[in-house]
């Protein structure tokens, strides 16, 4: 009996504590006040400028959730090939899996132009597609799979036409 008191007291101290003082607390008010107005924003999942408009991402997704838009005017990234579409994730649908991070060339998806936890890319997309692709066989036949037609003939070519090592 005297167990459950001892119980009873320490959550009503905790409770307590927790309104009287915010400790325990894990987000800020600012972030609460926007979760209670509805108007916190998305995520950044884009980044037009360093997409190639490949659909890897929009092939790989498991919900379906990515959409492969047209552009206006199709950009000529550099000589040989020209991006005609970019991806747009609808975020109710997604679940946040990343594979559409993790199969991207260029990781251009959800903020980080890199793999996860290795920071911000520091070259631009034409330098990027400039230097030579270095990639296990295993790695471009995966590639093969979910990469359009025009992009992967492309690749090849700058590898000098080899497909693996």
């Amino acid at each position: 009996m005297i167990r459950f008191f001892r119980i009873m007291l320490e959550g009503a101290y905790r409770n307590i504590a927790r309104i009287l003082f915010a400790a325990d607390r894990a987000t800020s008010i600012e972030i609460r006040n926007k979760v209670l107005t509805l108007s916190v924003e998305p995520p950044e999942t884009v980044i037009d400028e360093l997409c190639l408009g490949c659909g890897a991402c929009a092939n790989i997704c498991p919900v379906e959730a990515i959409t492969m838009v047209k552009l206006e005017k199709p950009v000529e990234i550099i000589p040989g090939y020209v991006k005609e579409q970019v991806p747009r994730i609808d975020l109710e649908k997604c679940i946040f899996c990343f594979n559409c991070h993790d199969f991207c060339p260029i990781f251009a998806l959800f903020g980080e132009a890199a793999p996860r936890h290795v920071g911000p890319a520091k070259m631009t997309l034409q330098e990027l597609l400039k230097k030579p692709v270095k990639a296990p066989k295993e790695k471009v036949e995966e590639l093969a799979k979910v990469l359009p037609d025009q992009l992967y003939k492309y690749l090849l070519e700058k590898r000098g036409g080899q497909s693996g090592t």
